[in-house]
């Protein structure tokens, strides 16, 4: 996160695929973005969806949602964190055991629903590195087009994912959240986005 003057210009995103052990480190606007899917995540998500991110600034609370936009599916997978700030306690060790073991627990969760999907017969999506070796440069040239062209700048109505996890209509917030990603020159610049190897524990 970049702060000068109280003013918060740019927040930094971490995301990391556990059973591939590669992670993706790239920045976004504040109040909410849209950034072209940089990292492989889940083997039964292509490559072709958009991450339609919302974030609050950092304080005593913290909310972030991540929406898909698949150009031919639409909006169908959404995911939120709703984080409070724990102080010093005196159950601070009973504290840090759950939230040490909160991400096991996720992993787990995730793992079983999987499972349940396979059980369905849903099919597996091989990761793009077998399919492409340039899937990461891909993504960066669909980011950059889609930050040039800002026509999700002007998608009304526009649903939101509000703290509930529902979809809420909201005509006004993009188009002040968003910004154009303009230097003074006029010329719009790539993202910066780094990919990295994730050893184990993959963090």
């Amino acid at each position: 996160m970049c702060i000068v003057d109280c003013l918060i210009f740019y927040y930094r995103f971490q995301v990391t695929n556990t059973p591939w052990g590669e992670k993706v480190m790239f920045t976004f606007q504040p109040g909410s973005d849209l950034v072209a899917k940089p990292l492989h995540v889940s083997p039964f998500m292509d490559m072709l969806g958009n991450w339609s991110i919302r974030a609050n600034a950092p304080g005593d609370n913290l909310y972030v949602a991540i929406a898909v936009q698949h150009p031919t599916l639409g909006n169908y997978f959404t995911a939120a964190l709703d984080a409070k700030l724990v102080g010093q306690t005196n159950d601070s060790v009973k504290l840090a055991t759950f939230f040490w073991l909160m991400p096991h627990k996720v992993a787990a969760g995730i793992y079983w629903e999987a499972f349940r999907l396979w059980l369905k017969n849903v099919r597996f999506l091989d990761h793009p590195r077998y399919l492409s070796g340039s899937y990461r440069s891909e993504a960066l040239k669909r980011d950059l087009e889609i930050r040039s062209s800002c026509s999700f700048l002007h998608q009304k109505p526009r649903e939101s994912i509000g703290r509930s996890g529902t979809a809420t209509t909201d005509e006004t917030a993009e188009n002040s959240n968003h910004q154009n990603y303009k230097d003074g020159g006029g010329s719009i610049g790539a993202r910066w986005c780094v990919w990295t190897d994730a050893q184990w524990p993959w963090c």
